[in-house]
């Protein structure tokens, strides 16, 4: 759901998955700043909720899963697999991804 012309992109990574939010403009700016400052007061957010929270408001994303040196094979396999339910999940359900 990447768009080619974008104001800006603001990153947020999750273990083993970054988002890559596309900013149109200065409304979606604040709209992720908000749900930005919103991150920092929950205990634990999870895959479902960003993707959720991005169709809902109509910015654009891309998502990848980023392989960690730093934890087992084991981990990284499982995130990967959760990563890819996820994604899979989404695209059917919204197209895109």
């Amino acid at each position: 759901m990447a768009r080619e012309h974008h104001f800006g992109q603001i990153l947020i990574e999750c273990p083993n998955t970054i988002f890559q939010l596309y900013v149109a403009d200065e409304d979606e700016l604040t709209k992720i700043q908000i749900f930005m400052n919103n991150l920092r007061t929950v205990h634990k957010v999870g895959l479902k909720d960003i993707y959720t929270w991005c169709n809902r408001h109509g910015i654009a994303y891309d998502v990848h899963f980023n392989y960690h040196k730093d934890i087992s094979l084991w981990e990284n396999v499982t995130s990967y697999c959760n990563y890819f339910h996820q994604k899979r999940k989404f695209r059917l359900n919204y197209g895109t991804v």
